[in-house]
């Protein structure tokens, strides 16, 4: 009996944070270049074969027969690459390989993102709203004069020449300027993504030390979160209802429960 008390309650425990998880998925379906979580669950006799056991964990045997409690194990976190949408945006940037932009928050702290929908900020450098300025190739903050610029796809931004402002001695227009290289986007992937810990807005930190990946960046252009809303609603009226059926039974569990209290009372 309390077996079933046991394997119910966990159940609604872990339903419950599935939950949490694919709402937080589907709040960020239109979040640019955001990566969704799925909720790994395993058993409590396989947690008691991982935690116990002998002093020699090389050859952990069964110590004995517990109820198959179902409990939440830890999160994991879906890199595949999402659809690319062109926007026509001159800030707009769109990584075609793995990789990430590195952003430098207001502490100093980098993060890693795929979101490359960037502004200028007000100090006129390349920036991603409420979170830092994006990092070039060289580590340091890319400042811009202006939107006006042409990008390469290994990421060189150059200032947009101005054409047909000046006139040569004959009445003639000037010849065309050159393009002035303003930076380098920098883009950093890592060997073990399992390093990297999932922040607010899609983004990442981590200790490792990344490597510089050259080239692969789509100009006018962003990446699609990789979240499908339709299998995270059916995934999400699938953990509704089986939360709401060890409810419903383990209601039944109780009243079941008191009623043995009371006839055993009154013998």
């Amino acid at each position: 009996m309390f077996h079933g008390f046991y394997n119910l309650a966990s159940g609604m425990l872990y339903q419950n944070r599935n939950l949490n998880v694919i709402s937080n998925n589907m709040v960020n379906v239109s979040t640019p270049g955001y990566k969704p979580d799925r909720m790994l669950s395993t058993t409590f006799r396989d947690e008691m074969l991982y935690r116990s056991g002998n002093l020699n964990k090389n050859n952990p045997v069964q110590i004995g027969s517990v109820s198959m409690m179902r409990t939440a194990r830890s999160t994991e976190t879906s890199y595949d690459q999402g659809t690319l949408d062109e926007t026509g945006g001159n800030l707009d940037f769109a990584l075609t390989k793995p990789g990430f932009f590195a952003i430098e928050d207001s502490d100093g702290n980098r993060v890693y993102t795929r979101n490359g929908s960037f502004t200028i900020d007000e100090d006129g450098y390349l920036c991603l709203s409420s979170l830092g300025r994006v990092l070039g190739e060289d580590g340091n903050p890319i400042e811009l004069p202006s939107d006006h610029i042409t990008v390469d796809p290994s990421g060189n931004i150059y200032e947009e020449p101005l054409k047909g402002l000046g006139t040569d001695e004959d009445g003639g227009d000037t010849e065309e300027q050159e393009p002035t290289l303003l930076g380098k986007i920098g883009v950093v992937d890592f060997d073990d993504y399992t390093q990297l810990v999932k922040n607010d807005y899609g983004t990442f930190t981590t200790a490792a030390e990344g490597n510089a990946v050259d080239g692969g960046i789509q100009w006018k252009a962003v990446e699609r979160s990789n979240i499908d809303p339709i299998e995270e609603m059916t995934s999400m009226m699938s953990s509704q209802r089986a939360s709401q059926s060890a409810a419903q039974v383990l209601k039944m569990y109780d009243q079941l429960m008191g009623k043995i209290v009371s006839d055993i009372g009154r013998v």
